[in-house]
């Protein structure tokens, strides 16, 4: 094998396990979310999303926000939804009880009575947002 062969090999292999390796981190950051909701709508609507690799927005009143474990910043929505911002704890504090905001993530977790998006962050707030419609609307 050839230097010039080898080294398009190295690059090949690094470039496959970072963007493997970080995949989440990717789709949360650069990809469209899969689907977009209104926190009052996600317990019924987003189950289809529960452990699968496609992030979603929600749009969501916030009821509380937890920075007290530095590995797990917390903002919690109104409709009894989670969101789990990791390390970023000044993201989760610049929010303010009964602020408006659009998170994306990943459903972990959406049972009726707790709803977890982990990993989170915050959307800017001016992106697009199309909540799905109710059904038969």
């Amino acid at each position: 094998m050839s230097f010039k062969s080898f080294l398009t090999y190295i690059i090949t292999a690094i470039a496959a396990l970072v963007l493997v390796g970080c995949s989440k981190g990717w789709i949360l950051d650069y990809h469209e979310p899969a689907e977009q909701f209104l926190a009052k709508d996600v317990a019924t609507k987003a189950k289809r999303y529960v452990g699968r690799d496609l992030k979603i927005t929600i749009k969501g009143i916030v009821s509380k926000v937890d920075v007290s474990n530095p590995n797990s910043s917390m903002i919690y929505l109104k409709d009894g939804i989670e969101c789990n911002l990791g390390k970023w704890s000044r993201m989760a504090s610049s929010c303010k009880i009964g602020e408006v905001v659009f998170i994306d993530g990943f459903l972990k977790r959406c049972d009726e009575d707790k709803v977890l998006l982990e990993p989170a962050i915050l959307r800017d707030p001016t992106a697009k947002f199309i909540p799905k419609k109710a059904e038969g609307k």
